[in-house]
C-alpha cells in the first residue's frame, strides 16, 4: 500500500478519499486533454492554414507561396479570420472534452 492510499480506519473517511484520489487523476487526465487540444482553420482554397492551441496561441501558419499574390491588407485579413475561426475551433473541442464535467442533472 502506498503512503497516498492508507486508510484511516473510517469507512467513510476512506471511501471519501478514495473517491477523491480517483476524481483527482481523472482531473488530471482532462487537463492534460485539454493541453492536446488543436484549432485549426484553412482558406477556401487551402493556400492559408492556421493551428492554435486551447488558449489561442498560434502553434502553425502555413502560406502557400500562391497566397502571396494577395494584396497586403488582404492577406493580414484572412489570416486574421483564420486565426478567429481557429480558436473558435479549439474552444469547441475544449467544451467538447469538458462537457461531461460540466453538464448538472438538474440541481
Amino acid at each position: 500500500m502506498t503512503e497516498r492510499e492508507r486508510r484511516t480506519g473510517d469507512p467513510e473517511l476512506d471511501r471519501i478519499m478514495s473517491e477523491f484520489r480517483a476524481n483527482s487523476q481523472e482531473y488530471a487526465g482532462v487537463m492534460t486533454g485539454i493541453g492536446d487540444v488543436v484549432g485549426q482553420a484553412a482558406s477556401r482554397d487551402d493556400k492559408i492554414r492556421v493551428r492554435v492551441s486551447a488558449s489561442g496561441q498560434l502553434l502553425g501558419l502555413h502560406l502557400d507561396p500562391r497566397a502571396m499574390r494577395l494584396a497586403s491588407h488582404e492577406l493580414t485579413e484572412t489570416i486574421m479570420e483564420l486565426s478567429r475561426q481557429a480558436t473558435e475551433d479549439a474552444a469547441r473541442r475544449v467544451v467538447e472534452l469538458t462537457r461531461p464535467y460540466l453538464e448538472t442533472d438538474g440541481r
